[in-house]
């Protein structure tokens, strides 16, 4: 899922990826208006030329990755609107290379002005966090109250250090990744998130779910953690685990969902699940070789008018309906450093980094972002003419309609495991489950082998 989930570092970088929202005439950059025509020109005439600062930021999100397709427009905003002040200048770099791209970085001491993501947790922590090297973005948000109101509290509460500083800025946005099928091959008798497991089973019939095994498994994984949110204790070991992370499974949750996972892979899955990578399953189902795709908001572009190069078979995403999983359950992890700016730069750089982040955080832009992408901010009073937009957007809607004050909003299995085992073994792993080689014990031995 790696190319295909900006954030995911992020996107989720986004998404998820962008974890913010707010007015950006209240960021440091914005410029108070002047009074009037004769005081623009009196200004202009009176006060030295200001050149330009540029800022050059390495990003993934370039060229062909999905998340390209907001967050180059976006920039192209923001020079615009800081035209003569700042501008953003993107260096492209393939996605998985990026983390190490910053790391090298790091340590030549030429860090970049502005970073996404934590690229991974524990050198996150053991180099940027320990050694103090982000910038704090606490007095930045105290001076914001609009972007400060508006951030998910365990967002903020995992970017708040005992210090009190702020490491990244926390998310305003969350992404519930949800369930989406054909509703020309599958026609469930009620909603998938009302159902339990057993009625989920017995309401597919002959239809197949678009699994797969390649890259990190991503849609196979999203099941798994769904099998275990529906075990009493589930939850709570889902949202336990996202420091430390798992490094032994053999606890009866994680056996007993390996166990029913296992079963779907033989009886549902597609014919190309041994070895389908991200392109490979949702190709299944865009074809309708398979009815159910598991997978995140930012799919529905695939699914939307404008999008038929991608569809065969007599697919249409007009067909297509979303929901949540079985047993009320939907996946969204709201810790996670997400845009940090490293510190001991110079200030200029700086304050254009934290002009942009104002700027990423407007409710415009939040809401633009909203509906391209998917998502939603709780605490975001959204606007009329996003909420009109927003039922434009069916799938989208069915998705934050499916959500109720019963739903079990937790982390997927992936963001538990050792980022090593988590985007490699884990898929590697599986075909010797599906074919029996491994009983579910055995796997979980073998995660367990791996992690260490």
């Amino acid at each position: 899922m790696k190319r295909y989930l900006p954030a995911a570092v992020a996107l989720l970088v986004s998404a998820q990826l962008l974890g913010c929202s707010a007015g950006a005439g209240n960021s440091p950059a914005a410029a108070a208006p002047a009074a009037g025509k004769n005081a623009t020109t009196a200004a202009k005439s009176s006060a030295p030329a200001q050149k330009e600062v540029e800022l050059t930021i390495p990003t993934y999100r370039t060229g062909q990755n999905v998340g390209a397709k907001f967050f180059e427009p976006q920039v192209a905003r923001f020079n615009e609107k800081y035209a003569g002040k700042y501008k953003i200048t993107l260096e492209e770099v393939p996605q998985d290379s990026y983390p190490d791209k910053v790391k090298q970085l790091v340590q030549q001491n030429k860090m970049p002005p502005y970073v996404e993501g934590d690229l991974d947790a524990a050198w996150f922590s053991s180099v940027i966090i320990a050694n103090k090297m982000y910038y704090d973005l606490g007095p930045w948000l105290n001076a914001n109250p609009d972007i400060k109101a508006e951030l998910i509290p365990d967002s903020v509460q995992f970017n708040t250090q005992p210090d009190g500083s702020v490491v990244s800025l926390p998310m305003i946005v969350t992404r519930p990744i949800g369930v989406y099928y054909n509703n020309t091959m599958y026609k469930p008798s009620k909603p998938i998130g009302q159902m339990s497991l057993d009625e989920f089973e017995s309401s597919l019939g002959g239809n197949k779910i678009a699994f797969m095994t390649g890259e990190n498994a991503w849609t196979s994984m999203l099941f798994l953690s769904d099998l275990i949110a529906n075990q009493p204790g589930g939850p709570e070991l889902l949202k336990a685990h996202l420091v430390d992370k798992i490094t032994n499974y053999s606890d009866p949750i994680i056996v007993n969902a390996l166990g029913t996972l296992q079963k779907y892979l033989q009886k549902y899955a597609t014919s190309n699940t041994v070895g389908a990578a991200y392109a490979d399953a949702a190709n299944s189902f865009m074809s309708k070789n398979a009815a159910i795709i598991f997978n995140g908001p930012w799919m529905v572009g695939d699914l939307s008018p404008g999008a038929e190069d991608k569809w065969s078979g007599g697919f249409n995403g007009s067909q297509v309906s979303a929901d949540i999983y079985p047993g009320n359950v939907a996946f969204a992890n709201n810790t996670g450093h997400w845009f940090w700016i490293p510190k001991n730069q110079p200030q200029e750089q700086i304050d254009g980094a934290l002009a942009f982040l104002g700027f990423m955080a407007s409710q415009p832009e939040i809401e633009s972002w909203m509906l391209a992408e998917g998502g939603t901010a709780p605490y975001l009073k959204v606007s009329d003419g996003y909420l009109t937009k927003l039922k434009d957007q069916r799938l989208l809607s069915e998705l934050s309609a499916a959500i109720n004050s019963n739903t079990k909003i937790v982390p997927a299995f992936a963001d538990n495991m050792v980022s090593s085992v988590a985007g490699t073994d884990f898929g590697t792993l599986l075909p010797k489950l599906i074919d029996g080689t491994y009983t579910p014990e055995q796997f979980a031995q073998q995660l367990t082998d791996k992690s260490k």
